[in-house]
């Protein structure tokens, strides 16, 4: 993702696995903010209070920095997944094996083992490489149990268009691949770009944007790829019933499901609502100028959602540049805004350009993982070559909370 089109990153198709573990990885942290001259973004857009005469639900912990380490130079696509087996986490992410000197022999997926204090377990490497190529590319995967399912995009000349979607038993880290199969897409309107993996109704969705006119940034369709657990296909829809962006989260909860993405790159972050049998039962706006909304999570009484806040724009020389932040909300079961807090705080002048939030909820904790990358001082666009990976920890209080509605 960048400022106003999709990254259009090259991968190779070449699958290698490699066994690599024992490293110990230092916890470095952020290096100073860039000084520019004197700039006045545009005020943001108003957003709802939040409520008031009720203690904060959300309680800050701390903010691990995942990467650079000795082995790992940069981190894109950061989720970080609980594994049942060992009880502990596990950081999956694109990385490159030397990005830093412009030698390249070696890009794809890594993990790093956290415990649940988020100490590093030491076992880190590769889990999928692709060679000869410096980018590791875009993805999507969820964790479902021990089981951990991976959809990567491929686009070298002679690669299908698509994604190269593996099933991994993820009991131990390496994963070892249980099968595997490409995601065809052969309509040249349907996305392939950050894709969103859900599991719903005891299938895998793997989903992104469709674009009939042809237009990315504007809010379009969406096409879904149903595949059962075997990665075996069980069809293909459509769904044309409100405008929907890549970068989007999807979670069933009693039947329902629920699409959190935003109604164009430039909009607002909305919800979309279907029943099981995907009959569109509505939408309803839940942010101003906000998007990526990669990750929501639900407690049995309220949804959690991280997204980007659009809302630092830049008024010139950069129009239509905007500098986001990472922020976390809590929704109640009819999605009314309950508190949301600012992940990261970065004001333009900090060359800081936060992107693909992820959240899991863990022992009453929210995990928050997402990469950062440093703003061109000169153009203002982003370089992908400085992109790291962090965590930040958020737990939560055990009181009940009234929403704020939204009129």
């Amino acid at each position: 993702m960048n400022h106003l089109k999709p990254l259009q990153q090259a991968i190779g198709l070449v699958l290698v696995l490699v066994f690599l573990a024992g490293y110990g990885l230092p916890t470095p942290t952020l290096s100073p903010a860039v000084a520019l001259p004197a700039f006045q973004p545009l005020p943001a857009v108003a957003q709802p209070a939040q409520p008031t005469g009720q203690p904060p639900l959300f309680k800050f912990i701390r903010t691990v920095q995942i990467t650079p380490d000795a082995t790992f130079h940069v981190a894109s696509f950061p989720r970080i997944n609980y594994l049942p087996a060992t009880d502990q986490f596990v950081i999956t992410f694109g990385t490159v094996a030397d990005k830093v000197s412009g030698n390249c022999p070696m890009a794809g997926y890594a993990h790093k083992g956290y415990t649940l204090d988020m100490l590093p377990t030491g076992n880190a490497g590769y889990f999928i490489t692709y060679l000869n190529v410096c980018s590791a590319g875009d993805s999507g995967s969820i964790m479902v149990d021990n089981t951990y399912y991976g959809a990567f995009v491929s686009q070298l000349s002679g690669a299908p268009y698509g994604w190269h979607l593996v099933k991994f038993d993820a009991v131990a880290w390496p994963p070892m691949p249980i099968t595997a199969t490409d995601v065809l897409l052969d309509d040249p309107h349907a996305g392939q770009l950050d894709p969103t993996v859900a599991f719903v109704n005891g299938q895998l969705d793997i989903s992104d944007q469709y674009n009939p006119d042809g237009i990315w940034q504007e809010g379009s369709d969406s096409h879904h790829n149903f595949y059962s657990t075997n990665l075996k296909s069980q069809g293909t829809k459509i769904l044309t019933d409100t405008a929907l962006m890549s970068g989007a989260s999807m979670i069933d909860v009693d039947g329902i499901y629920y699409i959190i993405t935003a109604n164009s790159f430039d909009g607002d972050l909305v919800v979309a609502k279907y029943d099981s049998a995907w009959k569109y039962l509505g939408v309803k706006e839940l942010r101003k100028q906000a998007h990526w909304s990669q990750g929501v999570v639900f407690d049995g009484q309220r949804f959690y959602v991280s997204y980007l806040d659009t809302s630092q724009r830049d008024p010139g020389p950069f129009v239509g540049h905007f500098y986001p932040n990472v922020h976390l909300a809590a929704f109640d079961r009819n999605w009314n805004l309950v508190e949301d807090v600012a992940v990261t705080n970065f004001l333009p002048a900090a060359l800081k350009f936060p992107g693909r939030p992820w959240v899991i909820l863990h022992n009453n904790r929210l995990y928050v993982s997402y990469d950062v990358d440093d703003l061109d001082p000169i153009t203002h666009q982003e370089r992908l070559e400085t992109q790291q990976a962090f965590v930040s920890i958020y737990s939560l209080s055990n009181r009940m909370y009234l929403p704020l509605v939204l009129r």
